[in-house]
């Protein structure tokens, strides 16, 4: 089974601030066990359902991730922030017992796709959670933030949970990343944010030293034909993906606020003896022989390709009233 080695970085130094004025209460490993329990059983923290029961009750102040003049502008739309709820999970990919991540079939890095997609969803679903603890109707200005370290992928979101007056609260609330102005803009216009979602794909793409090396020793400037549709592979199936994780719970009318990233990097592909008379693989017209251990090692280029935004539904031709809404938050 082919599989490959992300470059390793170091790590940043600690910080070295004394503490010495503070005093922190660590929990028992009862209670750790216990909130353990409870996220693998599909519920809150217990502390997190105490910070929210006292935030709708009054005893706390809510919190709200709008800017002043964004606060104002939701206000106008008859919309009230609730209470500050978050959602976050660490993933890890599956890998060998060397820390190399597998690749399937088709040179895809599918376990750390996979790896994504399930951090995404598990701490959308705490979010979520949080803001049902609350009645909220949706979760907005919701800021979030991929991370990946080797293998352990990370997901965490945070944003204002907010009630429209005078609805009953719905089945599923609404999550979006859109900043106050845009949402007032938006549904204004009869557009309203609904979720958020991703759209992420990572090829590896094993390259014969005739394609690595001889085109950059020919007499005149060329590109990297086959790297470049590699690449537009990537882009194509992350989009694909996007459009499908979107749909999964809304009929979509299309996505605003998109932020596309992507990088193309130079990287080696273990490839396995798959039988005992097999000396070697054969990639692009250069043979690489297998070692006494059996495996052979490939030049590659890694083709990544990571796209976020934010699906938006219409439901009217200009501003919705508030039925059109209502309708909409009791359908799904």
């Amino acid at each position: 089974m082919p599989l490959f080695r992300r470059p390793s970085k170091s790590a940043p130094d600690s910080a070295t601030t004394p503490l010495s004025n503070k005093v922190y209460e660590s929990e028992s490993l009862e209670d750790v066990t216990a909130d353990q329990e409870r996220l693998e059983s599909g519920k809150l923290p217990k502390k997190a359902e105490i910070r929210l029961n006292r935030t709708i009750s009054g005893e706390l102040p809510w919190m709200s991730t709008y800017s002043i003049p964004d606060l104002v502008l939701v206000e106008q739309l008859r919309i009230e922030p609730v209470a500050q709820v978050s959602g976050a999970c660490y993933f890890h990919a599956a890998t060998d017992n060397q820390g190399h991540i597998f690749l399937d079939s088709n040179l895809d890095a599918a376990n750390l796709v996979r790896a994504y997609y399930r951090a995404k969803d598990d701490a959308l679903d705490r979010l979520m959670q949080e803001a049902s603890a609350v009645e909220a109707h949706a979760v907005l200005n919701a800021r979030y933030r991929f991370r990946r370290e080797e293998t352990v992928v990370s997901f965490t979101i945070l944003g204002t949970a907010v009630r429209f007056v005078g609805l009953n609260p719905p089945k599923r609330p609404l999550i979006s990343p859109l900043s106050g102005d845009e949402t007032y803009k938006l549904i204004n216009r009869g557009w309203i944010p609904v979720n958020m979602a991703l759209g992420y794909h990572w090829h590896c793409m094993p390259v014969g030293f005739s394609t690595k090396f001889g085109i950059a020793q020919s007499w005149y400037n060329q590109e990297f034909t086959d790297v470049t549709d590699r690449f537009m592979q990537s882009r194509q199936l992350a989009m694909r993906k996007m459009q499908q994780d979107g749909s999964r719970d809304y009929p979509l009318t299309g996505f605003v606020g998109v932020k596309v990233d992507y990088s193309v990097d130079e990287t080696e592909i273990i490839f396995a003896r798959s039988g005992m008379f097999d000396n070697g693989i054969n990639i692009g017209g250069t043979f690489f022989p297998y070692d006494d251990a059996g495996r052979a090692e490939v030049p590659a280029y890694n083709t990544e390709f990571f796209a976020t935004g934010a699906g938006v539904v219409q439901l009217a031709s200009g501003r919705p009233s508030r039925s059109d809404i209502a309708r909409f938050l009791l359908m799904n």
